[in-house]
């Protein structure tokens, strides 16, 4: 049985070499393979010019994530796994190093009160995001105080990076502001709830426009065509769900329409979808 297991490790790590080698673009966590085959694998995506996004787990030490990043990884990884500061920054360089990116997905809260002295958490970001790490942050299950995030906006675009923000609940004119900033703010259509979201969603999407900055919408639910086709001549990207596109479907020109724009991977998490 022992030998069975083994066996079937072998045939997954060569797998994994033979899809980097044919240039797949490859997406794994750190604990589904030893760290030896998933450097490999990164050396040979690298040579074929493609992505290897490696989510991490945990699993592995930061000297071995350097390795790996050193060797062209793009890393994905969280507060909720990496909490130390100058252990993301030595990653972050080994992916500089290796022309790939890191994106860090931040759940936690500031803790900082307008007026407030800076708590380290703040200030902590700010550095990481001002160093050129992708910083994604959402208000689903933390409250989000719009100053802050504007203020790391503002930081992170000096920095070569963006805050990629992700939206629940209502609408409201700071988002404009934080858009304004530098950056990158997803909405699903469920806070398209009525004429005055729909009003500023349009204003959300004329205002100025940074590098990198733009308002993308994630159709959940069914919107008014006429609608749906003013938020994109405005601009806006538009993500349908991979299952919604269909013949018979009322929404099929103007999905062929979006799927047509390509958005930039560092501006999304891992997958172009809204959190659930």
């Amino acid at each position: 049985m022992a030998e069975d297991i083994e066996a079937q490790k072998a045939d997954g790590n060569f797998e994994l070499l033979s899809l980097a080698a044919s240039g797949q673009e490859i997406t794994v966590r750190d604990d589904q393979y030893e760290f030896d085959w998933i450097l490999d694998a990164v050396r040979l995506s690298r040579r074929k010019r493609r992505h290897f996004r490696l989510i991490d787990t945990g699993v592995l030490d930061c000297p071995q994530m350097e390795w790996i990043a050193k060797a062209g990884a793009d890393i994905y990884t969280s507060d909720e796994v990496r909490k130390d500061a100058q252990e993301l920054l030595i990653i972050h360089n080994a992916c500089k190093r290796g022309k790939g990116i890191m994106a860090y997905f931040y759940y936690g809260a500031f803790g900082q009160e307008q007026h407030e002295k800076q708590d380290d958490k703040f200030s902590q970001l700010q550095d990481l995001g001002g160093n050129g790490i992708y910083i994604h942050m959402t208000n689903k299950d933390t409250e989000r105080d719009f100053s802050q995030l504007i203020q790391l906006a503002k930081n992170y675009r000096k920095g070569g990076s963006w805050l990629v923000y992700y939206h629940y609940g209502a609408l409201s004119s700071s988002l404009m502001l934080l858009k304004k900033s530098g950056a990158l703010v997803h909405i699903s259509s469920q806070s398209l709830k009525d004429d005055e979201s729909r009003t500023l969603i349009l204003e959300l999407i004329h205002s100025e426009r940074s590098v990198g900055s733009n308002l993308i919408l994630h159709v959940k639910e069914g919107l008014d065509l006429s609608i749906l086709r003013e938020i994109m001549q405005a601009g806006a990207f538009v993500i349908f769900p991979p299952s919604r596109i269909g013949y018979e479907s009322p929404y099929k020109d103007l999905e062929k329409k979006a799927a047509r724009r390509r958005l930039d991977f560092r501006a999304y998490y891992l997958y172009p979808e809204f959190p659930s």
